[in-house]
This record gives structure tokens, C-alpha cells and sequence, in this order.
């Protein structure tokens, strides 16, 4: 009799047990499926002008307009700056643009950090300038012309035939002046010491590219396209020209959509989201780099898009 009630009570204790490792697993898989603990406020999304709440600081994701000339890593460090007045030291941007570049940076502040990878994914939409005939070893404006070949010949659907033969999914070469790693080293520093690296082809995808010649200055091509996660943007007008019997690069590129709702017509200029802080606007200028230009696209998110003091 005696043995039967141990056997029964054992069977109860462990029928508790398993209740008790249950419930908790429940209780972790509601905290995985929310993004974030019961007492954690909920990820804002604040566009100008109204400036952050020192509740949204903790958990907010942010548009800004990037300028010419700053680097992705620019902006960050002055969104920390004003981050840091609310007690909040993680800001990352989801998305470099090379130093030439202007145009939309998403940035995620506090614990929306976690969330980067929900928008590295999306598509971008670009405006920009390819100059026919100069090409530079960037590909953009961020070099020196060293290479001119004659582009007079090229004719208005010239360019348009050589955007549609390009649309669609196509093989990419990656510039030289890129962040990737090639056997544990980048491949701007082999770009800045004259070496050529064998590179890998990438797919990615074109969804449209669409072209147009200035009207005053037939050497000038403006374009509007609309690419998958991955693409370099100087690489396709590079890829452009070449297809056409001359050379080119790029003068000028603006991010103006990632995915489909985030415009940079929503986006915070660094001057606009200072004001509204309470800030100089004038100390957040950038200041001038002696040194030469990296070009810091694709860098992997743990090294380069989560910065923190």
C-alpha cells in the first residue's frame, strides 16, 4: 500500500514538474515573439518634428538624411550624442551610404538594436548621376579620373537598351573599393596597395533602371532604380557604360526608399533632430578628414552597424 502512494506521489511530483518547465518556456516564447521583456516600452517609430520622448530613447527607430561627405558611422555618433543625454548608449544604422552618397539611413536606438536585421533585407530605391566617358578606380566620385575613353557614340537608346538588358536578376561583380574580406583581408586596402583580388559574382536582382541624358550636358545620365539587398549601385552604372562601349561613374547617388513604406521625405535631417533636442545644431557638424576615403559598404552588422562606447 505504501508503495503504491510513493509511486503515485511520484508520478504527481513529476507531472508538476513538467507543468512548472512548461509554463516557463511559454513565458520565454511570449517574451521571444514580443521583441522585448513586459516592462520594456515599445519601439517607437518618431518623425520630425516632434522630438523623442526619454521613453521612446529606450526603443526607437529613426530616419535620417544623410549628407554629402559625412559616413554612415558620422551620423551614428551623432544620434549617440543625443542618445546619451537620455541614458542611452547603442545606436546602429541598418544600411551603409558610401561618403559621396546622401539620402535615407534607417537607425535603431536602444533596444530596437536587436532589430537591425529586420531591415537589412529590404530593397532600396536610388536616384543618382553617371558621368559618360571618366572612369574612376571607385567607381564614384570619391577618386580621381584615371581612365577616359570616348563616349560620343552613345545615343539615347543606346542607354535605355543597356539599363533594360541589365534589369532583372543579373550577376554583380564587387568593386575593389569595398568592404568585403578576401582570405581575412578587405578589399579596399588591397584596392589602396594596387592589387587586384580575385572576386566571386554575387546574384542580385534589378527591378527597374530607368535612364535619362541631361538635357544641357550630353555627358551626364540621370537615373532613378530599384534594386535587392546586396546591390552596389557604381557597380551597375559602371556596368552600364562598359556594356556600351565606354566607361563612366557615378557623380552623384541619393537613397530615396528602403522597402516599401520608409521615404526620405519621413527622414530627419542631423540639423533638424538637434533643434529639436535641444541642441547646437553647429556642433554637430562634421569636421574634415585628412585621410582618404573608405568605402565601408557591406561590412557585417556585428562589426560595423551596432556601435556602442
Amino acid at each position: 500500500m505504501r508503495r503504491a502512494m510513493s509511486v503515485e506521489r511520484a508520478a504527481i511530483m513529476v507531472m508538476r514538474a513538467r507543468a512548472v518547465v512548461g509554463a516557463r518556456a511559454r513565458g520565454r516564447a511570449t517574451v521571444r515573439a514580443s521583441g522585448t521583456a513586459e516592462s520594456a516600452p515599445e519601439r517607437a517609430f518618431v518623425q520630425p518634428p516632434t522630438a523623442p520622448t526619454d521613453e521612446q530613447w529606450k526603443n526607437m527607430t529613426i530616419l535620417v538624411d544623410k549628407p554629402q561627405k559625412y559616413t554612415s558611422f558620422d551620423v551614428v555618433a551623432r544620434v549617440r550624442r543625443l542618445s546619451k543625454a537620455h541614458g542611452v548608449k547603442k545606436v546602429g544604422h541598418c544600411g551603409t551610404l558610401d561618403p559621396m552618397a546622401t539620402g535615407l539611413l534607417i537607425l535603431c536606438v536602444g533596444k530596437a538594436t536587436k532589430s537591425v536585421e529586420e531591415y537589412t533585407g529590404m530593397d532600396k530605391c536610388y536616384t543618382g548621376t553617371i558621368k559618360l566617358g571618366e572612369g574612376t578606380p571607385s567607381q564614384d566620385a570619391d577618386e580621381a579620373v584615371n581612365e577616359r575613353e570616348p563616349w560620343e557614340h552613345v545615343t539615347d537608346d543606346d542607354l535605355r537598351e543597356g539599363a533594360r538588358r541589365l534589369t532583372g536578376h543579373i550577376k554583380q561583380l564587387p568593386p575593389m573599393y569595398s568592404a568585403i574580406k578576401v582570405d581575412g583581408k578587405r578589399l579596399y586596402k588591397s584596392a589602396r596597395e594596387g592589387v587586384e583580388v580575385e572576386r566571386k559574382h554575387r546574384d542580385v536582382e534589378i527591378h527597374s533602371f530607368d535612364v535619362e541624358r541631361d538635357a544641357e550636358d550630353a555627358q551626364s545620365v540621370h537615373f532613378s532604380v530599384h534594386v535587392s539587398k546586396g546591390t552596389y549601385v557604381r557597380t551597375l552604372a559602371y556596368d552600364l557604360c562598359k556594356s556600351l562601349g565606354t566607361t563612366g561613374h557615378l557623380t552623384a547617388l541619393r537613397r530615396i526608399k528602403i522597402g516599401a513604406e520608409f521615404d526620405v521625405k519621413d527622414a530627419w535631417t542631423i540639423e533638424q533632430l538637434a533643434t529639436a533636442c535641444g541642441e547646437d545644431p553647429s556642433t554637430f557638424q562634421r569636421r574634415e578628414r585628412t585621410k582618404k576615403t573608405i568605402h565601408t559598404d557591406h561590412v557585417p552588422i556585428d562589426q560595423q552597424e551596432v556601435t556602442k562606447d
